[in-house]
């Protein structure tokens, strides 16, 4: 509802057509919710599948809210990074211009943030 009255002036005067116009807000609304999750899956798989691609064991499906933690406890620049790199789906060299960062330094910086993910799961895992 927030969504159809953000954008009332756009609603059709005939009472069939405002009907219309409202369920095609509702489907837009439900389509977006529907997306995202869809990009929070698919986030957390990729987190599991590089952390598992470096030699660590890959944490549980229902572990996404680990990583979100270890992600969290990161540096700051080093959280960053692993954001743009797997939330927004940057390369590290894009990832190096946005941030303005030689190149060589956010390659670095990634490995160190892979490993103290993997460090930080493996523990949050019960491995050694």
């Amino acid at each position: 509802m927030v969504a159809a009255w953000r954008r009332v002036d756009d609603l059709p005067v005939e009472p069939e057509r405002a009907r219309m116009w409202l369920f095609g807000v509702a489907r837009r609304t439900l389509l977006n919710h529907h997306r995202g999750e869809v990009r929070r899956r698919r986030l957390a798989d990729r987190v599991r599948e590089a952390l598992a691609a470096g030699g660590a064991t890959a944490p549980a499906a229902d572990a996404g809210a680990d990583v979100r933690d270890a992600v969290a406890r990161l540096a700051p620049d080093l959280a960053e990074l692993v954001r743009l790199v797997h939330w927004d789906g940057f390369t590290l060299a894009e990832a190096a211009e946005l941030t303005g960062v030689p190149a060589s330094t956010v390659r670095s910086r990634y490995q160190r943030a892979r490993a103290e993910l993997r460090a930080a799961l493996a523990v949050g895992a019960g491995a050694p």
